[in-house]
């Protein structure tokens, strides 16, 4: 078969109407076949050879004298040449047919061609050899050579199938009242979306329900329509939408220097261990991690984070490498604690509008600036991340790994607990230390900063080691002492409030001296025998011993009560004594009596005063009787004169 032409090029070649044509195909006076296009429709193809021989001649002069369709300069952004809005599939077949049409023509226009018609005939018989699996025909070449002669792109592609892609037979009323119900926080299920969108259509669009199409179709449009983002900000919320789909801010570590960033957090192992009274238990880890190198600096483990827990890290990762900058926390209590690093966010206004004293915390001692993470801000610490490797390098290490959840449960882990082969904290404890030591701190640098990569995480600490504070053990232990909130001290100084029991700090000269003041104190929390007092200036006092000797049972002894007594009684003999010798001596006394009557006295005999005045008015009080004699009534004269003699008073 040989060149095609539509209907319309032959119109333009007879120089009459599409419509004449069509008649003359209808009518049988044009030789034509009947094939589908490229839109699945009824269309006519016209072989150039059932033309006149002028004809063709004209048609072939038309074709070299007419400029390719899309010509010349076009404007940039053109639809012809947006060759990326085809999928990769779709600009692989864009390919092969564009190099397939040159090929043939290439192949037509050899010397010695009688007949291009079979030549095409050849050609197609060539390509269903070499492409079995691609449907090519003449009639097909021609149309994608006139899809590459009109730069369309797009005829050069198989839309077959593709021709509703993109659509939808869901109304966008419908389709609006589908994702109110599905973009909620309780996250119903697709079909019972779809089932509250068919009642409320029932309720107030009955026009629209009967063609309210079925399950897949609003699956697909959810699949193809909806943003991700959307969909998690509208099912789960706004902090999941923020962990998961929103951008983030990058942090730089390049210009960071070691100990200039600690992050702190706790962890809770996935181990099941004992303690000395036999009690099985997860124990946590609270820690220090160095943001620019990744090692971990000061560890501790505990029954239970708190703030104890987070000093004795402090004070380990300080010990070892020194004192930090900057540290880095979120907000749970064991480091928003006023005398550790601030009550943050917190902190509450007074109702009168007075700042109250607050005891300077130990972070501000030790000159360390805290800044607490964006609440619910799962990307905050990157100590989470390494908490990961706790996980996998170091717990699953453990016979009794729990696992994290139930699904990651060991099968073993039940019977290794009933055999009772369980570690003890002692042991567990050996363990951790070792490991983060030796082990986590020793791994190669894996972290932002592509230059230190593959590099001892240890030495990325030392090289990138800029000035180290450090501080002698004993003011360091001064400085990591907590304190207490202000405290009027008493009869009996100042207290300290600790696992349901109450200890008492005083001495004689404490409450001789700053009886009904207010102070604060420090303590250790390791060494409870005394505290050190401070004013709210805070300048250091003294330090006071703890003594419970004065606070007796119901069941002390009588040498119990002795010493307490004892002790009680001292101090009033000091203030007796301080009494005694801050006032006169006995011979120089005189008693405010003594000096009150004498002033009288002297006043007597020498005030002689102004005149008295030339004339006085006296005042009376115009006062009625309670009771008054009543004519022919009782005499009360009588009767008080006879009440006196009864008493043996006077009988006249």
């Amino acid at each position: 078969m040989g060149q095609m032409l539509t209907v319309k090029q032959v119109a333009e070649v007879k120089e009459c109407s599409a419509r004449c044509i069509q008649q003359g195909i209808k009518s049988g006076k044009v030789q034509a076949i009947e094939v589908m296009n490229d839109k699945n429709r009824r269309t006519y193809l016209i072989p150039l050879d059932a033309l006149d021989e002028s004809l063709q001649q004209k048609w072939y002069q038309m074709v070299s004298e007419r400029p390719p369709d899309g010509a010349g300069p076009k404007e940039e952004g053109a639809e012809g040449d947006a060759i990326d809005r085809f999928s990769e599939s779709e600009r692989q077949e864009i390919d092969f047919w564009i190099g397939l049409v040159e090929q043939w023509q290439q192949y037509r226009m050899k010397p010695g061609v009688t007949s291009r018609a079979e030549v095409d005939e050849k050609f197609v018989a060539f390509c269903r050899l070499e492409y079995p699996d691609r449907q090519i025909s003449v009639d097909i070449l021609y149309r994608k050579w006139k899809a590459v002669r009109e730069d369309d792109l797009s005829g050069l592609i198989d839309k077959r199938g593709k021709w509703k892609k993109g659509t939808s037979s869901i109304d966008d009323t419908v389709w609006q009242a589908f994702l109110y119900y599905y973009l909620d926080e309780s996250q119903y299920p697709i079909r019972k979306c779809l089932d509250y969108t068919r009642m409320w259509a029932r309720e107030k669009r009955p026009d629209l329900y009967p063609d309210i199409p079925s399950y897949s179709a609003f699956y697909r449009r959810l699949e193809r329509d909806l943003p991700e983002g959307v969909k998690v900000l509208g099912r789960e919320g706004h902090k999941a939408y923020n962990d998961r789909c929103a951008p983030y801010i990058r942090r730089v570590y390049d210009g960071m220097a070691s100990n200039e960033w600690w992050i702190a957090d706790n962890h809770t192992f996935d181990v099941m261990v004992r303690d000395k009274a036999g009690n099985i238990h997860r124990p946590y880890l609270t820690a220090f991690m160095d943001a620019r190198s990744g090692i971990f600096t000061g560890f501790h483990i505990t029954y239970n984070p708190c703030s104890e827990a987070t000093l004795i890290a402090l004070r380990k990762g300080i010990k070892d490498y020194g004192i930090p900058d900057n540290i880095y926390v979120d907000n749970g209590r064991e480091f928003l604690t006023f005398d550790i690093g601030g009550l943050g966010h917190r902190k509450k206004k007074p109702k009168d509008g007075a700042e109250t004293f607050e005891p300077p915390g130990v972070f501000k001692r030790l000159g360390i600036n805290m800044t607490n993470a964006i609440v619910r801000n799962a990307k905050a610490k990157i100590i989470e991340r390494r908490f990961l490797d706790v996980k996998n390098s170091l717990s699953r290490l453990f016979d009794t790994y729990t696992g994290g959840t139930v699904v990651e449960k060991p099968e073993r882990l039940k019977y290794v607990l009933k055999k009772g082969e369980i570690y003890s904290d002692e042991e567990f404890g050996e363990y951790v230390e070792m490991v983060i030591k030796y082990y986590f701190n020793m791994e190669p640098y894996n972290g932002a900063v592509e230059a230190d990569r593959g590099k001892c995480r240890m030495d990325v600490f030392k090289e990138y080691m800029g000035l180290k504070r450090t501080a002698p053990e004993k003011e360091l232990n001064l400085m990591l002492m907590r304190s207490s909130r202000p405290q009027k001290v008493t009869r009996r100084g100042v207290h300290l409030d600790i696992n349901g029991g109450r200890i008492d700090f005083w001495n004689d000269d404490f409450i001789h001296l700053y009886l009904d003041k207010k102070v604060y104190y420090r303590y250790d929390p390791d060494d409870l025998s005394s505290v050190r007092i401070y004013d709210l200036e805070d300048r250091y006092v003294m330090t006071v011993p703890a003594d419970n000797e004065a606070v007796l049972s119901y069941g002390a002894s009588r040498e119990d009560v002795k010493n307490a007594m004892a002790k009680t009684r001292r101090l009033e003999r000091i203030a007796r004594e301080y009494k005694e010798n801050a006032v006169l001596a006995e011979a120089d006394r005189i008693t405010a009596m003594e000096l009150v009557m004498r002033q009288a006295e002297r006043n007597k005999e020498t005030y002689a005063g102004k005149a008295d005045p030339a004339v006085l008015e006296i005042q009376r009080a115009d006062e009625e009787p309670l009771y008054k004699k009543v004519a022919g009534g009782a005499d009360l004269d009588t009767m008080n004169k006879n009440a006196a003699k009864r008493r043996g008073g006077n009988k006249a």
